[in-house]
């Protein structure tokens, strides 16, 4: 039998920081174990699977560059005057820079590296399912999968094409396995019908069995809860059902498939604790001046990042916007818009004798409910009230889009066409997810000629990132490292 090697969990802590793959690879052997050890109990597992998580939560990926970082940059979102920086660079588009490179190099690798660490618990699970206890065997690989699918669906949607522009050519590698064999890459039909299946597979598995199915996020989040293994705990901080079935809404709207998106974004939007309550709803100005910024009682799917505060992004001192950006493009004069109201600090600077408008959603205050702190939102229950808007009918829409309003306290427009529909999306995605990474991706699935703010044009050359020039190190590394 080959032997192959994995990484103990008390180590991954303290190699997330590690940006390049020598560096990941450098592990004494103490700190390592064979598969067959690893993979002898559930607690193994389980590990690996948190280990998963810690890994999304590095600066590379959901922890700053695929939320507020980079991503965000791509949608003109931070000021972007400071010559020969990332901002700069991404502002224009241009993706040749070395600055930009590297980013995207490491976004693309660590993205990989997180697939790599759950295939590696997938691949031995099945065979293993009598070390589980009740519905454990399936809610783990439910996760996995799910983790999987996530991550590769964001690679399709930063390093994919258009989706109104298809190649016939294949694009990306879907990875499944830990290989001696090189992964080939796959058409976007075969990418796209891999994520589906593994969704599908994890929403198969886990409905009906992710305790989140039955109990509040209240319950999941209170020391007295009723479960009988902490492991479950905190359920909207992992791949639990609901966060399956926002993914799946957000990749079939991805690729045009309405009736399907709608259907999973109505059951987050009507989901159900175990009082018959809504398991989720829209955050409001009172959450706003409770110092919830990030609107907790919306999130679907969230990473809690330890130390925010001592951020940048926590400080609410790292990220700034020009105010007349944000009254020219998206707030009206007067604005009661939550959004502009509580999460963004105009002060007056006296070093530099002027006013600068800072980004504070993330700002982490002794005040504020524990459920927020530290936490970064990746699905959120208003991205589903507007996939929702986007795939109704113009009444419904309304309809949805009256309740979203009465929530960030302003008045609706009346929505009466789709080119009035597709506005409001646009201005909404921007508004809505300002510092969470995801208005690029709305420009790139609409393929929007104008971006607010963006001294260039959308286009195939904007909306396509290269793929890094040395994509396959990270594969030929891990290779050698699993199998000496």
């Amino acid at each position: 039998m080959k032997r192959i090697i994995y990484i103990v969990l008390v180590m991954l802590v303290a190699i997330m920081s590690a940006t390049s793959c020598n560096d990941w690879l450098d592990v004494s052997p103490e700190t390592e174990k064979k598969k067959e050890e690893m993979f002898s109990k559930e607690a193994g597992y389980r590990n690996v699977l948190i280990g998963a998580y810690i890994r999304m939560k590095s600066t590379s990926l959901y922890g700053d560059e695929m939320v507020h970082g980079t991503v965000e940059m791509l949608a003109s979102h931070w000021n972007n005057t400071s010559k020969n920086t990332k901002a700069y660079y991404l502002g224009l588009f241009d993706y040749k820079a070395s600055v930009v490179e590297s980013a995207f190099s490491s976004i693309y690798n660590n993205l990989y590296k997180v697939i790599a660490d759950v295939n590696g618990l997938l691949e031995s699970i099945d065979e293993d399912k009598d070390l589980f206890s009740k519905d454990n065997y399936e809610l783990i690989k439910g996760e996995a999968l799910g983790i999987r699918a996530f991550c590769h669906f964001d690679v399709l949607r930063l390093f994919g094409p258009i989706p109104t522009e298809l190649p016939a050519d294949a694009i990306l590698p879907y990875v499944t396995t830990v290989s001696t064999s090189p992964n080939s890459k796959v058409t976007y039909a075969e990418f796209t019908e891999k994520i589906l299946k593994d969704l599908g597979e994890a929403e198969s598995l886990m409905k009906d069995r992710d305790p989140i199915c039955f109990k509040s996020i209240a319950s999941f989040n209170s020391s007295a809860s009723t479960n009988d293994d902490n492991f479950w705990f905190y359920r909207q901080m992992r791949m639990n059902y609901y966060a399956v079935c926002a993914t799946l809404a957000r990749v079939h709207l991805w690729m045009g498939n309405k009736p399907d998106a709608l259907r999973y974004a109505k059951t987050v939007i009507d989901a159900k604790d175990e009082t018959g309550a809504p398991m989720y709803r829209l955050g409001n100005s009172a959450d706003c001046s409770r110092g919830d910024l990030t609107l907790s009682s919306e999130h679907i799917f969230n990473m809690n990042v330890h130390d925010l505060a001592s951020t940048e992004l926590g400080s609410a001192r790292g990220y700034e916007t020009n105010r007349s950006i944000l009254t020219k493009h998206f707030y009206e004069s007067g604005t009661t818009d939550i959004r502009f109201v509580y999460m963004w600090d105009y002060v007056y600077d006296s070093y530099w004798w002027t006013y600068n408008n800072y980004f504070k959603k993330y700002l982490q205050s002794e005040n504020m409910p524990q459920i927020s702190k530290n936490t970064i939102p990746l699905i959120r229950l208003y991205e589903m009230y507007l996939i929702a808007m986007e795939t109704s009918t113009l009444d419904v829409a309304n309809t949805l889009y009256e309740t979203m309003c009465t929530a960030r306290d302003i008045t609706p427009v009346s929505i009466t066409d789709q080119d009035v529909l597709k506005n409001l999306l646009i201005m909404e995605y921007n508004k809505e997810f300002y510092g969470e990474g995801q208005a690029f991706y709305m420009y790139k699935r609409l393929n929007v000629e104008n971006i607010y703010n963006a001294t260039e044009s959308g286009s195939v050359g904007a909306y396509v990132v290269p793929l890094p020039k040395q994509e396959n190190i990270y594969c030929a590394n891990l290779l050698r490292f699993l199998y000496p």
